[in-house]
């Protein structure tokens, strides 16, 4: 079975759109956007259980890699969505995306995984390097209904190191260290408050 010309169009046509719509960044969000900085990544997720879909996002400046000596701070934003239709800027952190400068041979938030991860009230700042040395430090967050904010919840750091097996199938990396650190329940500490420790 051929689908018509027409039809193919139509739905290539209707995939695209989507795709498009669904990249775009509202615009009363970017109009918050620190001077100075652009839009970077950003990931959606109802946080709240509202029905309405919030934003998780990275800012950075252009040409981040001439200030590589005092390379600048990336600010996480998250902004949730009103009912109008706009968004308000809930919290802000300057210290969970790493700076470029951070990483070692790598940039510790391009170079590795996606960057941004998010599921129902979690998101995740996802650091991580494989050049040179190998790890990843994962941060992640969840909205709290009773602070009406974003709190931590884990911290998850791995490392790996060369594996000095001389077993021909042996993989050449093996898990190093290894530090989980969870939330404290009683002493929530709000995302715009979180600095982590090295």
């Amino acid at each position: 079975m051929t689908i018509p010309l027409k039809i193919y169009f139509l739905i290539a046509t209707l995939w695209i759109t989507s795709t498009l719509w669904a990249e775009t960044l509202p615009a009363n969000i970017v109009k918050q956007i620190p001077n100075g900085y652009t839009v970077w990544v950003f990931a959606s997720s109802d946080f709240n259980n509202d029905k309405m879909a919030d934003y998780v996002v990275v800012a950075h400046m252009k040409n981040e890699e001439k200030m590589m000596e005092n390379a600048p701070r990336r600010p996480l934003l998250v902004f949730l969505q009103n009912k109008d239709g706009t968004f308000t800027l809930t919290a802000r952190n300057d210290f969970v995306v790493m700076a470029e400068d951070e990483g070692g041979q790598c940039d510790p938030f391009e170079d590795g995984m996606d960057g941004l991860a998010v599921k129902g009230a979690y998101f995740t700042v996802q650091n991580s390097v494989a050049c040179g040395e190998h790890w990843t430090d994962f941060l992640t967050f969840k909205y709290s209904a009773e602070q009406q904010n974003f709190v931590f919840h884990k911290r998850i750091f791995e490392g790996w190191i060369m594996n000095n097996s001389t077993a021909p199938d042996a993989d050449a990396l093996v898990l190093g260290p290894r530090k989980v650190v969870s939330a404290n329940k009683k002493k929530p500490v709000l995302l715009q408050n979180y600095k982590p420790n090295p």
